[in-house]
């Protein structure tokens, strides 16, 4: 989505020669629905999302709301689409989030009745009943929020006052900052041992397995603060049909506007050139091809990145759909090791667990009926998105940001809002931004940044300037 955006910005620009070099035979990257026939004309054939699925917003409030770039992006399209390719329109669908009837099974414990609990019910029962330890205060669930929220004021007060005094806390992990700071002050009669069983329950309650020990504490709350401003009333949508729509909507420009968009190409090397261009090498149907260019733009994920050969030294300067499994954290390593076939197997025998035999009796066997998508596994991303670990915001944000002359470094994990499409869309623009002004074009520049569709686009990356 970053490559896209910034083809977009740098067109309505006025900088016309652009060739896109995209690996797959698809277009959306990890904006990647699964559509289970093949004919796009079919209104009601199924669907499922592999990766990016839903789009919060706060109602009434687009100044507030990180994932406004989205929005306004799927109505410029529309408009470009509306009269030669209506067909391309993206619409949105509420996206059903939770549901206090929805099936609630944790640490094989059920209902009295010995029914499996509800959402609605487990929230209104204690500790004990869920098979947590008695040393966990009912609320638990409250601290978390309760830990966060000033954080999450000071981000809307301020944006870029708020980061920077999160950023003092960045050499915490979330567990970390939990025990140490935040469980002392407000459970002081408590053990350590004690908050550690505190801890460990908010964890697998709200967040994945491992993950609080692993990532960092502020990562951690600027991905909630994007994800659900507890101080608005957050809605969820997501794009009728799939969420590959929205990328699909880009191909009637590249089309009208003879971008240059070549498939199948796999980029092996940048080389610097004489003339302080830079010669790009892909591979297209085994056959290798380079090509020079004035600038390029690097929106491979990091997953890959990491695996590229780097110089010894460098410059000083009805039928329907079921997501059985989403799984994350240490709970998606699980699953790595089995087989498509064994992961249909273990997802089935848990849902049977909650929903009873049926499950095998409704289930449509076969590999055209089911999908698995394991993204570390992935050569196009080595990974389904960027999460920071103690101290890697401050330390890598900034220099992913920077320029290497002619390269400029775009993508999710060059955003603060990592993981989610505005973080891709964010970084796009700040390239586009560094191109057009080194390029002595800041005219340009400015009549871009005052578009209705940048509106509400704010980098917010002063905090992180000086790294």
């Amino acid at each position: 989505m970053a490559g896209l955006f910034s083809f977009l910005l740098l067109k309505k620009a006025g900088i016309d020669d652009i060739t896109i070099l995209e690996y797959q035979d698809r277009v959306g990257g990890r904006l990647h629905t699964h559509y289970f026939t093949d004919n796009p004309n079919d209104e009601k054939r199924l669907y499922g999302e592999l990766g990016a699925m839903r789009l919060p917003y706060i109602k009434g409030r687009p100044d507030l709301s990180p994932h406004q770039l989205v929005f306004d992006t799927v109505e410029y399209l529309n408009e470009y689409n509306k009269k030669d390719d209506p067909n391309m329109e993206i619409k949105f669908i509420p996206f059903i989030f939770s549901n206090p009837n929805a099936l609630y099974y944790f640490n094989n414990k059920k209902a009295p009745s010995g029914e499996v609990m509800t959402s609605n019910y487990s929230k209104n029962i204690g500790v004990k009943q869920l098979g947590l330890s008695d040393t966990i205060p009912d609320n638990y669930l409250i601290l978390w929020d309760d830990a966060v929220k000033p954080f999450y004021d000071e981000l809307d007060k301020n944006f870029t006052n708020g980061l920077i005094n999160l950023k003092r806390y960045d050499h915490h992990t979330t567990y970390s900052y939990l025990k140490e700071a935040y469980l002392p002050k407000v459970l002081p009669s408590k053990k350590p041992a004690d908050y550690d069983e505190i801890i460990s329950a908010i964890e697998v309650q709200e967040f994945g397995t491992g993950d609080f020990r692993h990532y960092g504490f502020v990562p951690t709350v600027l991905e909630l603060y994007t994800f659900s401003d507890p101080n608005y009333n957050i809605s969820w949508n997501t794009i009728d049909k799939g969420m590959q729509r929205l990328p699909n909507a880009y191909l009637p420009m590249i089309k009208k506007e003879n971008i240059n968009l070549k498939y199948n190409s796999e980029v092996y090397k940048l080389e610097k050139t004489n003339n302080s261009k830079i010669k790009v090498f892909w591979k297209n149907n085994r056959k290798s091809v380079s090509e020079t260019f004035d600038r390029v733009i690097v929106t491979v994920p990091l997953g890959v990145v990491r695996h590229w050969d780097l110089p010894l030294s460098t410059s000083a300067d009805k039928p329907g759909i079921l997501l059985v499994s989403y799984t994350w954290c240490n709970d998606a390593k699980k699953y790595a090791q089995f087989s498509e076939k064994e992961r249909f197997e273990l997802a089935l025998k848990d849902l049977a667990t909650i929903h009873g035999d049926i499950v095998y009796k409704e289930w449509v066997p076969g590999k055209k009926n089911n999908k698995a998508h394991y993204w570390p596994n992935d050569r196009t991303t080595g990974g389904a998105y960027s999460y920071f670990g103690v101290g890697q915001l401050e330390s890598l944000v900034g220099a992913m940001m920077r320029p290497e002359e002619c390269i400029h470094w775009c993508g999710e994990h060059t955003d603060i809002h990592n993981s989610w499409t505005v973080g891709a869309l964010n970084s796009a623009v700040r390239v586009v931004k560094e191109i057009l002004l080194e390029n002595l074009m800041s005219d340009k520049w400015l009549k871009l940044k005052n578009m209705r569709l940048l509106k509400y686009w704010n980098g917010n990356l002063e905090a992180f300037e000086d790294y």
